[in-house]
């Protein structure tokens, strides 16, 4: 764990019943209690694994869930809604979605209800289970889903003895254990990889920080989280293919739809047939989609007919799948005859960024590494052949994204035994154009001919605010005024954001524009967001438009026009 300890919560002095404050404390320090742990159940993925980050997937479930509680003295119902709604809106991957419609489950469970006891809590966690089972379009065994059947099973058996919470929960916990050590004879790839299946773990965290609360127990060490090292029979990434074969991943596609009267059992149907591992939840005005996919764009075009979309998140798992290989490849131990690897050739690609949002942009096309650094925080030549040097891969792709340090980029190369291609991107949109060329099945030479030709099909367009007065380029720029670039020359500049941005898709002379997205930078206020949107719509009336969260310093949008 880091970050020390987690905020002291208030203790439950062992309460056999639970008033909707007690309720919401309760599933704090279960979320704390996750939170602590969540290296531990992200070490349970030794297989392959686009949601291999289960354990924190599940703990920013659960933060998002605690979130969005109220303050003050509420019924349990009151406080069930809120613990759904905020599990729904902050779900993150397979298991956090999933774990959103037990939220949402257990809420049903305590509909009306002022206080909880044990039966409440049985009925509740039936609910749950069965909320959970209808998220997924074909349920597996030797899932979560298995582990919080075995929790709600035993749950009623004790409830229909005795109303006591503790007994109840206790109970609970019991089947929910029996249950995730059944998983490895359940599902095979378990099995065969000798673990349990991680979000199961979770979900027995869960149930032990809700009985600690009951117990008073708040305490949450540092020691909470144990070292993992590699188990009797336990298969790492780089022993996927025997488990999986070498099929494809495709993509994992996560977006939020909303729309009005939709037919939410057909659009399921419709949706889960695109793809595998479909989990689809919502209402008839919004849903949550979780769906493995070779073509996204195909899912994505689907659910722009029905409303609009928000959320969106796409990760190329087959290269996610290869990275991870290679970083496991990187850091076995050679005298550990049993996790050594005969990896060589994948490479690996090594960008610039400056941004969490960029940087998680890049990672998501497949970025192996992501060095921090742009405009005004250029890496040395020593960061980045740190970088190249520590890549999990033998030949590594160099992107610069930026004018500055392409030249640094280049001695890296020199520096280096390994085979190092430098892509002059001058940017992130086009290290992002670079990405989508990309091909980890290609040798390296025609990934490096075909990742610099896609350079030519984005334009990179920046609005920032001008530090100083100055004439350049026949414009006149006061301080303090927003000016644009195009491609790095300064284009336009004025008072008005959306003048501005205007005048800058004017001189660019783009042509027809099919997609415009607009990273905003760690200075960019909902209203610079707004008057940029009025800007695109305007002058791009038929192309789709993001506006991610990109994070960068200075600037305020980093834009890519394709």
């Amino acid at each position: 764990m880091t970050g020390g300890r987690p905020p002291a919560i208030p203790v439950a002095n062992q309460l056999q019943i639970w008033n909707g404050r007690q309720l919401g404390e309760a599933f704090a320090l279960a979320a704390a209690s996750l939170d602590a742990r969540h290296e531990f159940v992200n070490a349970l993925n030794v297989f392959p694994v686009p949601d291999g980050d289960t354990g924190t997937n599940m703990s920013m479930t659960m933060k998002a869930a605690v979130k969005a509680i109220p303050e003050g003295d509420h019924a349990v119902s009151e406080v069930g809604k809120h613990l759904a709604h905020g599990a729904l809106m902050g779900a993150r991957g397979n298991s956090g979605v999933i774990l959103s419609q037990i939220f949402r489950g257990f809420a049903t469970g305590i509909e009306h209800r002022d206080e909880l006891d044990g039966q409440d809590l049985a009925r509740s966690l039936r609910s749950a289970q069965d909320m959970a089972y209808k998220a997924v379009m074909r349920p597996v065994e030797g899932t979560m889903l298995t582990v919080i059947r075995g929790a709600a099973d035993r749950a009623a058996a004790a409830a229909a003895r005795t109303p006591s919470l503790t007994t109840v929960l206790r109970a609970a916990i019991d089947g929910a254990q029996v249950a995730l050590d059944s998983t490895p004879q359940l599902l095979d790839i378990l099995r065969q990889a000798g673990v349990v299946d991680a979000g199961g773990q979770g979900i027995v965290i869960v149930l032990e920080g809700l009985e600690r609360y009951a117990h008073g127990d708040t305490a949450i060490s540092d020691d909470a989280t144990p070292t993992l090292g590699p188990g009797p029979g336990m298969r790492f990434l780089d022993q996927v293919s025997d488990l999986h074969g070498e099929d494809a991943y495709g993509y994992c596609t996560n977006f939020m739809v909303f729309g009005d009267g939709f037919d939410f059992d057909h659009v399921r149907e419709e949706i889960a047939a695109m793809g595998e591992s479909a989990v689809i939840v919502g209402d008839a005005t919004m849903l949550k989609v979780h769906i493995h996919t070779e073509r996204p764009g195909q899912v994505l075009e689907y659910a722009t007919r029905l409303g609009s979309l928000d959320q969106i998140k796409i990760d190329n798992m087959t290269r996610q799948t290869g990275t991870l290989i290679a970083q496991r490849a990187a850091t076995t131990d050679p005298s550990d005859a049993s996790g050594a690897s005969d990896y060589q050739g994948t490479i690996a690609v090594v960008a610039v960024a400056a941004g969490d949002g960029l940087a998680d942009a890049l990672r998501s096309m497949g970025a192996a590494t992501v060095v921090p650094g742009g405009q005004t925080m250029n890496p040395s030549t020593e960061d980045l052949l740190d970088a190249v040097n520590r890549a999990p891969a033998s030949q590594v792709i160099l992107l610069p994204n930026n004018t500055n340090i392409i030249l640094a980029a280049n001695q890296v190369a020199k520096l280096t035994d390994r085979a190092v291609r430098v892509i002059p991107t001058t940017s992130v949109p086009q290290g992002l154009a670079a990405l989508a060329a990309f091909n980890a099945d290609q040798p390296l030479d025609h990934n490096a001919t075909v990742m610099t030709e896609a350079l030519s099909a984005v334009t990179s367009l920046e609005l920032t605010t001008a530090v100083r007065d100055v004439e350049l380029n026949g414009v006149n720029i006061a301080y303090g005024q927003t000016i644009g670039l195009i491609n790095n020359e300064l284009a336009a500049a004025g008072n008005d954001l959306t003048i501005v941005a205007a005048s800058l898709f004017e001189r660019a002379a783009l042509g027809p524009v099919e997609l415009v997205t607009a990273f905003a930078g760690a200075d960019a206020t909902d209203e610079d967001i707004s008057a940029l949107r009025r800007a695109v719509t305007l002058a791009f009336p038929d192309a789709e438009a993001e506006f991610p969260n990109g994070g960068q310093p200075h600037y305020l949008f980093v834009i890519s026009v394709e």
